[in-house]
């Protein structure tokens, strides 16, 4: 669904925040690099990718040697849909600090979305060996991915386990163990990992309350499943999931009213002739 694809991007995707380099120890070239890239960052976490990208160029040309420009300079092309030109970027961050697992992150997430798994896996696994690396458990999610792709559960399970471990607050990984669960019939497993992702920073998402309700319809509790599409409508009123969620309003009163009357056609055929069953 779309809501998976967005983590795929976006959650998967890391960005270099801006750096804490100290001003007074650079060249006046590298400290409007600085202020440039740190404006490119900011629009380019906020989604601004027209003006990321013109503040990031800026900054490469003031400073081509930085690492952490070229990165998000490559994921400003990535969102402007320039993959050959985001690959450029990230590769040169690479290769003027081997060290940059960001950019490594960035790169293996591009050749996997490309289906470059082997591509994909070698990156992420040299993320791996970084031990100082804080946001591991995207790299996690991401080799959890990659063996989805390779059709190997177990090891997506056990990636996904450990990608939690690592920061639990993670909502991605918890909202594919989700689908996972889901896709095994594993509904109430499934219900307790939809719930979790919809915490932390995805509280304000729909995506995880309608999996819910999903997973409530499969768990056959309509009721509740019909009270959180309501929410959805409700908080999300002008998104696709406002839409879903009032079809499924529509299918579970349908398929209320399609059970009364079975239930009332079998109490019919077992009660006496005679007798009118009190309704």
């Amino acid at each position: 669904m779309k809501y998976k694809a967005l983590f795929i991007t976006l959650a998967a995707l890391a960005l270099t925040s801006c750096s804490s380099n100290k001003l007074k120890d650079q060249t006046p070239d590298e400290k409007k690099a600085e202020v440039y890239y740190g404006q490119g960052t900011t629009e380019l976490v906020n989604k601004d990718y027209q003006a990321s990208l013109n503040h990031l160029l800026k900054a490469k040309e003031l400073n081509s040697k930085d690492s952490k420009i070229r990165n998000n300079l490559g994921m400003a092309y990535y969102f402007r849909n320039q993959t050959a030109l985001a690959e450029e970027e990230l590769k040169k961050a690479i290769d003027l600090d081997e060290k940059n697992s960001d950019a490594r992150l960035n790169l293996g997430s591009l050749y996997m979305d490309n289906k470059k798994i082997k591509e994909a896996r070698a990156q992420f696994e040299k993320v791996s060996e970084d031990l100082t690396y804080q946001a591991q458990f995207r790299n996690l999610y991401n080799l959890a991915l990659l063996s989805l792709n390779e059709g190997d559960r177990r090891m997506a399970f056990d990636y996904l386990a450990k990608s939690i471990q690592e920061n639990n607050d993670y909502c991605p990984a918890h909202y594919k163990l989700g689908e996972m669960y889901a896709e095994e019939y594993r509904f109430q497993q499934a219900l307790d990992a939809f719930k979790e992702s919809g915490k932390g920073t995805c509280v304000s998402d729909p995506a995880p309350l309608y999996q819910i309700a999903i997973t409530l319809v499969n768990l056959n509790r309509p009721t509740e499943a019909k009270m959180m599409f309501q929410e959805i409508m409700e908080k999300f009123p002008s998104t696709r999931y406002g839409t879903l969620a009032a079809v499924q309003i529509k299918k579970i009163s349908n398929s209320n009213e399609e059970q009364s009357i079975r239930t009332r056609t079998e109490l019919m055929k077992q009660s006496d002739p005679v007798e009118t069953p009190n309704f």
